[in-house]
């Protein structure tokens, strides 16, 4: 019995030595559910929540001691997140008359197809999902079923903050047409556009959900797209190039802020990341080499005011090495 009693309490010792260095194990029964259909998604969490640095400007700290070049170009924002969304900062963005559909995260910028996408701070590339298609359908507006529309820009791309000013920032975009960060994108015949809408889709890296964030190990011909996956862009650098659905052509920008409070929507991953309304909770900036960013300050993610990417970077078919 004497012996019995020994070795249930190294059992215990050992369990508890396990858990205390493992502490990841416990945060993923707390806040993934993995299932057989999902069994390649390892999802992110985190026990240490940050918050937004107070020095850092935004709509929940406060705003830069100068307003000169902020927020100048408001004409090319498009539609709004979904307010409901929303668990941090303002619920509503540029527009808050118009109808975003339910659980929209992102904010459209107005733009050409093909127009340029800087970088809006120095990140990450964590993760990416090819989904461009020859065509897709969308609900027609005047309810008249579904409506066949070509092409279909769906390029996703999610990165992570690499500046003090927005710790464990995401920031994920979407509805691109290429990306210099997948080197066999539109060049390897294998990773371009499917035939169908929902076919031949590749996915990796770190992802983002309207209520989870995760990491998909691999799906599909990965290689082909050839990821330049931990490639750190700095604030400026081109990352991609807007794309269209249809005869609107636009780039979708979402950023997941972290905060010490909980998300109450967040189901799966990090519950101290944060959708929020880009247009009115950021403060935005022209990018140029020699312009000053004061803390917190994003540059807008296309060429503005002047300044343009060297002719090689404006081309969609350039590629980083």
């Amino acid at each position: 019995m004497r012996i019995k009693f020994i070795v249930l309490i190294l059992i215990i010792v050992f369990v508890g030595i396990f858990y205390m260095t493992n502490p990841s194990s416990i945060l993923e029964k707390i806040f993934n559910t993995k299932s057989g259909a999902d069994s390649n998604r390892v999802i992110v969490s985190s026990s240490k929540p940050t918050p937004v640095p107070k020095t850092s400007a935004s709509a929940i700290t406060s705003p830069p001691s100068s307003m000169v070049g902020i927020n100048t170009h408001p004409e090319v924002y498009g539609a709004g997140a979904d307010p409901d969304i929303i668990t941090l900062g303002p619920k509503l963005g540029s527009h808050p008359d118009w109808t975003p559909y339910p659980t929209k995260h992102s904010n459209e910028f107005e733009l050409a197809h093909g127009t340029p996408l800087l970088a809006p701070i120095d990140m990450v590339f964590v993760g990416f999902q090819n989904n461009n298609a020859k065509y897709d359908f969308l609900n027609d507006k005047n309810g008249a079923g579904k409506q066949k529309i070509t092409p279909a820009n769906d390029l996703m791309l999610v990165f992570e903050s690499a500046m003090p000013d927005w710790p464990g920032m995401l920031i994920k975009i979407y509805h691109l047409y290429s990306s210099p960060l997948l080197r066999g994108h539109y060049q390897n015949p294998n990773c371009g556009e499917s035939e169908n809408p929902g076919e031949g889709v590749q996915t990796k890296g770190h992802l983002a959900a309207a209520f989870s964030d995760g990491v998909t190990v691999e799906k599909g011909n990965v290689n082909a797209c050839e990821p330049l996956l931990g490639y750190k862009v700095k604030r400026g650098e081109s990352i991609g190039f807007a794309g269209s659905v249809g005869k609107h052509s636009f780039a979708s920008f979402a950023f997941k802020v972290s905060d010490t409070s909980i998300s109450p929507i967040v189901k799966e991953g990090n519950p101290y990341l944060h959708w929020v309304q880009p247009s009115s909770f950021f403060y935005w900036k022209c990018y140029s080499p020699d312009a000053s960013f004061p803390s917190g300050v994003l540059a807008y993610p296309f060429e503005c005011d002047g300044y343009q990417l060297p002719v090689k970077q404006r081309d969609v078919n350039f590629k980083y090495q």
